[in-house]
């Protein structure tokens, strides 16, 4: 239970964080600026980018068309080319090649989130033809902000009286270096501090408290089908590079995903905050607020309508919860486990029943793009890179400034100044990337890099080979399984595929893909029960999949590569891994 000491520091961490977070100095985003952030393009510039919008998807198409496919007719389709994998479909070729054309022409916010509006409008359209499945939207429930962090905040009382004690200023407009340090303590090992966690920025209402979005997906379940009901919830985390996407755009792929999962599963797909107007940590408390809402509905953090339907009151099992997420979202359920294993459990009594599987697909574990496939020239995927920036190279994050790109990571972690002001992005460029180079480092946010990874349970990873996040996944599997010797840790890279591929659903692997997806979770309960005692171990031999490669590398990881036919093959392919670890240096321990 939390201690009065941390009560204490619980109140004034609450205080100092409404007036930073509404601080006279920092206005309000304008009509305009709103307009902006929901996708309405209205500045002179945006015009140019409307233009250049164009004539890059109509020379994308004039390169496909009278370049790319008379070489592969003359070489009889026997080469790849620049736009095309022989492994592909004509038609998502075109739809690749509209969507890397205009990758590289979005500079802000607003262009972002203006071709998000027509991904959102697209993706959805898929579900006219689902059958069997029920989709309930808008749900919503406010969240109060101070009672959510009572664990984190008694978590993190020593280390923050410590700062306090020794007279480091942990005032947000103006930050000590001692406590901007503080958030990137090495997490290696079991008798490793925390690092520290800012207090948020975004705004509050006026109680501290703000609403929290979502939407459930259910198999639809009948008992003439003489099947069990499958019990399992799937917290699900959209991708969108912690900057657009809803919901909405992933509403197709997780209806597939709870069908093939079984009748009776449900899935709540997350609206949880983003930047520039919700930088980091205020995706992993949406995260944590969500998972109450799914076991813990009563509790003091959260309000629920009265007028709801009673169901939505009744609490899951957390044994049957599963946490997932794609890309940013992948990175997000990532972060909430270590949120949870490290930040929650310590100053909690009784613990939590954590989910028993997490599932990453394409998780984008380096936000600050320090990987090699993450600048690589790979034209086949969609995602652009770098799209992000090293926390150790000043000069990159100010050309990335400069050249008016869009900084993924920097939207993430500090928000935007021209959209959202807030206190660390709206004292000049310098202090801007003194918060960036500290909480780009933290493990919550990198945690590839810095996180202490134990504790995190069975972890399936996806990713593709022509994914430009596929060295973030890789090396993430590697330590997942170096640090998890007792868990199942399973990474799938699809041949020819790119990031997040489970989206595009006449693709033959995306269909294998959610099939997988769901007979890992299906292992992963088996195994569950088999740590638990419930089932002996030979039970679980006799359930597990014989088609599946199972077999464990050295590091404890089930490598897997899946062929455009599902056929797999215990297979690794890449950067070696001791080139990945190193790219960043050892962590070291300031001094406070």
């Amino acid at each position: 239970m939390v201690s009065a000491q941390a009560a204490n520091d619980f109140a004034t961490d609450s205080i100092s964080s409404h007036t930073n977070a509404l601080s006279p100095q920092i206005p309000k985003p304008s009509l305009l600026q709103r307009a902006y952030l929901k996708g309405i393009l209205h500045r002179p510039r945006d015009i140019i980018f409307l233009v250049r919008l164009i004539v890059a998807a109509v020379w994308a198409m004039v390169r496909l068309h009278c370049i790319e496919l008379p070489f592969m007719i003359v070489t009889f389709f026997k080469y790849p080319t620049k736009q095309h994998a022989l492994g592909w479909p004509w038609w998502l070729t075109i739809s690749m090649s509209f969507i890397r054309a205009i990758g590289p022409q979005i500079r802000t916010i607003g262009h972002l989130r203006f071709v998000g509006l027509f991904i959102e409008a697209a993706l959805p359209l898929q579900v006219l033809f689902a059958r069997n499945v029920k989709v309930e939207r808008n749900v919503q429930f406010r969240v109060r902000l101070n009672a959510l962090l009572r664990p984190e905040r008694a978590s993190l009382a020593q280390i923050r009286q410590e700062l306090r004690s020794c007279g480091y200023s942990d005032d947000v407009t103006n930050p000590s270096k001692e406590y901007l340090d503080s958030m990137h303590l090495p997490a290696h090992g079991p008798q490793a501090r925390l690092s520290n966690i800012p207090e948020e920025v975004g705004h509050l209402d006026k109680d501290g408290t703000y609403v929290l979005k979502g939407e459930w997906i259910e198999a639809v379940y009948s008992s003439n089908e003489g099947r069990p009901r499958n019990n399992t919830v799937v917290l699900y985390f959209h991708g969108g590079g912690h900057g657009f996407l809803s919901p909405a755009s992933h509403r197709e792929f997780l209806c597939r995903l709870a069908k093939d999962i079984g009748p009776g599963a449900r899935i709540f797909s997350v609206d949880y905050r983003m930047g520039p107007e919700h930088p980091v940590p205020a995706a992993i408390h949406d995260a944590f607020a969500a998972y109450l809402y799914l076991t813990e509905p009563t509790h003091e953090a959260l309000i629920l309508d009265d007028k709801k339907s009673c169901k939505e009151r009744v609490p899951v099992d957390p044994r049957d919860v599963v946490v997932g997420g794609d890309s940013a979202g992948a990175n997000l359920a990532a972060a909430f486990m270590l949120y949870m294993t490290k930040y929650v459990q310590p100053s909690t009594s009784p613990k939590f029943v954590l989910p028993h599987a997490t599932i990453l697909v394409s998780v984008w574990a380096d936000p600050t793009s320090s990987l090699p496939t993450a600048h690589s020239d790979d034209c086949y995927c969609y995602c652009p890179g770098p799209i992000g920036v090293h926390p150790f190279n000043k000069s990159d994050y100010v050309n990335f400034h400069i050249t008016n790109k869009m900084n993924f990571a920097s939207n993430y972690i500090c928000g935007d100044f021209h959209t959202s002001p807030n206190p660390r992005n709206s004292f000049g460029l310098d202090r801007e990337w003194e918060w960036y180079s500290h909480l780009a480092q933290h493990p919550l946010v990198s945690p590839v890099h810095r996180a202490n990874l134990s504790e995190l349970g069975n972890t399936l990873v996806h990713t593709g080979t022509h994914d430009r996040l596929v060295d973030d996944n890789r090396l993430f599997a590697h330590r997942l399984g170096k640090e998890n010797p007792e868990k199942l840790i399973r990474i799938e890279v699809y041949k020819d595929m790119v990031h997040v591929h489970h989206v595009l659903s006449r693709l033959k692997l995306s269909r294998i893909a959610t099939r997988n997806i769901s007979r890992f979770i299906e292992r992963s309960k088996h195994f569950r029960d088999v740590e638990e005692g419930a089932v002996p171990k030979d039970e679980y031999r006799q359930f597990d999949y014989k088609d599946m490669v199972k077999a464990r590398a050295a590091d404890g990881v089930e490598w897997v590569m899946v062929d455009q036919d599902g056929m797999e093959e215990a297979k690794d392919e890449g950067w070696p891994m001791n080139v990945l670890i190193k790219s960043w240096p050892p962590s070291y321990i300031p001094e406070i």
